[in-house]
């Protein structure tokens, strides 16, 4: 008897990306294409793939801890008198939310972990300056979307790992997030995303795995 298949435990890191909120993703989505097309810093316009153009992807870089994706339902119970124990439940609530750190101390990361929009950061040939928004009443959250790009199970007969693509389709920066400057650490900024669900299907996004 099988005990299991050693083919389906996944070990390493995802590539992260960011860009418009509610697009739809690249007809071509791997880790080549993006790594070899997708602005590091400034989210240059460019083309991934063959024929599939999108605007505004950004890689943030090296990353630490990993990625994590956190799917939190809440039920309600139903109580009746005849049982000490509830006989259905229901849900009442449902969030979704992806963490990372950012090893890359960029203003454009550090931006999108505060939330703020790209206009707030401005470069000029020698310099790069983000303004500290304090917003307004009634000012909505920046949404953005986001790729990673890690390992799926191996194919059969195959050696190497396939690719897993997660694509949340809105995600905002809601949490508090901070760092340090100091003398023996590096500088890495902590984010938390929300993601946030599609208006006409009610969908937070996809997971794909690329097995063929």
């Amino acid at each position: 008897m099988a005990l299991g298949n050693k083919r389906n435990i996944l070990i390493g890191a995802s590539a992260v990306f960011l860009g418009p909120a509610g697009t739809t993703k690249p007809a071509t989505v791997t880790r080549a294409s993006f790594l070899s097309g997708a602005a590091q810093d400034g989210g240059i316009a460019q083309t991934f793939g063959t024929g599939s153009a999108v605007t505004d992807w950004r890689n943030v870089g090296y990353t630490q801890d990993g990625l994590e994706i956190a799917n939190d339902p809440s039920w309600g119970e139903v109580e009746v008198d005849q049982l000490l124990d509830t006989p259905a439940m229901f849900k009442d609530g449902m969030t979704f939310s992806i963490s990372t750190t950012f090893a890359e101390a960029t203003l454009e990361n550090l931006l999108i972990a505060w939330g703020q929009a790209a206009s707030t950061l401005v470069s000029t040939a020698n310099d790069k300056t983000i303004t500290l928004r304090g917003g307004s009443l009634g000012e909505a959250p920046v949404e953005r979307g986001l790729i990673a790009i890690g390992n799926a199970p191996k194919a059969a007969g195959a050696s190497a790992y396939r690719e897993r693509v997660y694509h949340a389709y809105n995600v905002l920066s809601v949490e508090g997030s901070g760092h340090t400057m100091a003398r023996a650490e590096a500088t890495v900024i902590p984010v938390t995303f929300r993601a946030m669900p599609d208006d006409v299907t009610g969908d937070y996004g996809t997971i794909r795995d690329a097995l063929t």
